[in-house]
């Protein structure tokens, strides 16, 4: 399967599989679902609740057509790249430079599905994604987006998985730590794996560094006595209050 790269803001690389058509296909039409029942739903209590036509006009101004039209772009900005379709097919819209998505990204990627999907019956769509190194819309070449699937995160420290497998009563030491994304935890694994192997000035200020921001993102104070194993404790709570 096709995979790509991605260098993070942190230089650290990710290795991403290339999600292909029919995932995107599949979360298409189960994102039309969502949103056939919405304007369903409302449309029908629009006009039945409300006598007034005026008022029914305004109702479906409000809760319909908002809806219909923007779903894409709101629920990719808001949901982290993701709509409910894409979450339950698991991808991902990420940038290929490593950045954060911005509102403009996931504006520019909405922006051309009309022309892309609705305009062409979604053969502009399937044509580009199907002959495109990076599986890529052309909304996606603009915006440098890409879709990926999620990663869920396999390699942790092994000392860590033998602790947690032996003790089923096991109490996660942050809970506060679900504030972060997958992603998030994936770079901080090979963050901590490149300290154990290069044990230089360099890694060790990263390290603590990067211990004293995440203490400071969760609002709590480091318990271990170095920073280090407060972030292999963090990657262990993360595993277990996630999977």
């Amino acid at each position: 399967m096709a995979s790509i790269s991605i260098t993070t803001t942190q230089n650290v690389t990710i290795d991403y599989t290339l999600s292909g058509f029919s995932p995107r296909l599949f979360a298409f039409i189960i994102d039309w679902l969502i949103i056939i029942a919405w304007v369903l739903i409302h449309s029908f209590i629009g006009y039945s609740v409300f006598n007034d036509s005026d008022t029914s006009a305004i109702y479906i101004w409000v809760f319909v057509i908002p809806f219909f039209s923007f779903y894409t772009l709101l629920m990719e900005y808001f949901l982290n790249g993701q709509t409910p379709g894409k979450r339950s097919m698991g991808i991902r819209v990420i940038m290929i430079n490593g950045k954060e998505p911005t509102f403009l990204d996931y504006f520019i990627r909405w922006s051309l599905r009309f022309v892309e999907i609705y305009l062409s019956s979604g053969v502009l769509a399937s044509v580009m994604i199907s002959t495109t190194d990076k599986k890529q819309r052309i909304a996606d070449i603009i915006a440098g987006t890409v879709l990926v699937k999620v990663q869920i995160i396999q390699s942790i420290l092994a000392d860590d998985l033998i602790k947690i497998g032996g003790n089923g009563n096991y109490e996660p030491l942050y809970p506060e730590v679900i504030l972060f994304k997958e992603e998030e935890m994936l770079v901080l694994k090979k963050l901590v794996d490149r300290f154990y192997l290069y044990r230089n000035s360099a890694h060790i200020n990263l390290v603590q560094e990067t211990a004293m921001q995440i203490a400071g993102k969760m609002g709590v104070k480091i318990k271990e006595e170095k920073p280090e194993q407060f972030l292999k404790a963090i990657i262990r709570d993360f595993v277990v209050l996630t999977r």
